[in-house]
């Protein structure tokens, strides 16, 4: 299989069909957006509007910086759900004219699944004034055949975290998981193996990006990255939020693997002393698109939502208290943001997204990766 994170082969055709969706979303004598603020506020007064999104911080930050200034402007009663990789299932089990839920949240995974078993409605990007601030490199990464079906709000994905009390001056990067002076010193998810290999291809892998997660097979010789992951020693293989904050908290870890949506959480906690952020040697991401779901009582209100989510006063809020990177080109980075990818160049650069091609062919292998890591785990647990 070629690699499904080729950067350009596709990028020029991507791109003109970003400019052609913009010029159109720019062009279009849009309603949204263009209203007075009081109409507006009239015309969805007392109106409901359910939005799914990732759970535990990720959702106490999007009600706060999103959710409820969206209400206060538009007199609505939008709520949030938290959720992961139970999404798509939920839409399936409902009848297709009563969703559980108006808007989602989804990544790649969701993305096949939902677009291939007709789960989203399609939104009129015409619609979508604030469509043209967005990075191109969002719709350079999909495919021509999800478009229509939601809008880039952003990106989740893992980081390296360490505890510069401990850690001394080591660098912030994937290859210090390897420094001897971090042996029983490490928090790494056990739980969600494919993003740990991924930071070991990056790391260590002798082909460009993600190559060698792509190109893994059962069996091989030799075994490059797990190989690798079998010289780690870590002081905890984690299976949850909890679980990591706990063991950076208390000193029984210096250094982690960690998710966005853990690590503002975490660096406020753990103060001066905790360091977190993208790499020099990049980092691997899931994209946070959100989209319609089928069946929605409220279909204008959603589009509204989705333009909403991209106005740059939102995005600024949303980042303001976060470690998630937000789609717009022009957003105030906080000070506690290092190494954010600014421009469309930096994301092509540092930020590998598994798209959904790839999660395709790796899911496809889940069951021969699943055996290979439990192999390999043990083999960590050992002097």
């Amino acid at each position: 299989m070629k690699n499904p994170s080729n950067k350009t082969a596709s990028h020029e055709i991507n791109r003109r069909r970003f400019l052609h969706l913009t010029a159109a979303a720019v062009a279009a004598p849009a309603i949204i957006g263009k209203a007075p603020a009081a109409s507006a506020k009239q015309a969805f007064a007392g109106e409901e509007l359910s939005v799914m999104v990732w759970s535990g911080n990720y959702e106490d930050a999007f009600r706060t910086a999103i959710v409820s200034p969206f209400n206060e402007k538009f007199g609505t009663k939008a709520t949030t759900l938290g959720g992961w990789d139970q999404i798509v299932s939920t839409i399936k089990a409902a009848p297709a004219d009563d969703p559980p839920f108006d808007v989602t949240v989804m990544e790649e995974m969701a993305a096949a699944s939902g677009v291939s078993e007709n789960l989203f409605a399609k939104t009129d990007l015409s619609k979508i004034k604030n469509l043209s601030a967005v990075q191109p490199w969002y719709f350079s990464t999909r495919a021509k055949e999800y478009d229509g079906y939601g809008v880039p709000f952003g990106l989740g994905f893992e980081l390296p975290l360490m505890n510069t009390d401990q850690t001394g001056h080591l660098p912030l990067s994937w290859k210090t998981l390897w420094d001897p002076s971090l042996v029983g010193k490490l928090a790494l998810d056990g739980s969600s193996f494919f993003y740990l290999l991924a930071a070991t291809a990056l790391a260590h892998g002798a082909k460009p990006g993600l190559g060698e997660l792509y190109d893994w097979r059962p069996g091989m010789t030799p075994d490059p990255l797990f190989q690798k992951i079998e010289e780690l020693r870590p002081a905890k293989w984690y299976h949850d939020g909890a679980e990591l904050s706990f063991v950076m908290m208390q000193d029984q870890a210096a250094f982690a693997q960690i998710y966005s949506s853990d690590a503002f959480g975490l660096l406020r906690d753990g103060g001066p002393s905790f360091k977190a952020g993208i790499p020099d040697d990049g980092t691997v991401a899931y994209g946070e698109w959100y989209v319609k779901v089928r069946g929605t009582k409220h279909d204008e209100l959603s589009d509204v939502f989705l333009d909403y989510i991209l106005e740059k006063e939102t995005q600024d809020r949303f980042l303001a208290i976060t470690m998630s990177v937000v789609s717009r080109r022009d957003v105030t980075i906080p000070p506690h943001w290092k190494g954010y990818p600014v421009t469309n160049d930096d994301l092509a650069r540092r930020i590998n997204l598994i798209p959904i091609e790839g999660w395709k062919e790796l899911q496809s292998r889940y069951g021969d990766f699943d055996a290979r890591f439990k192999e390999a785990l043990l083999k960590t647990s050992k002097g």
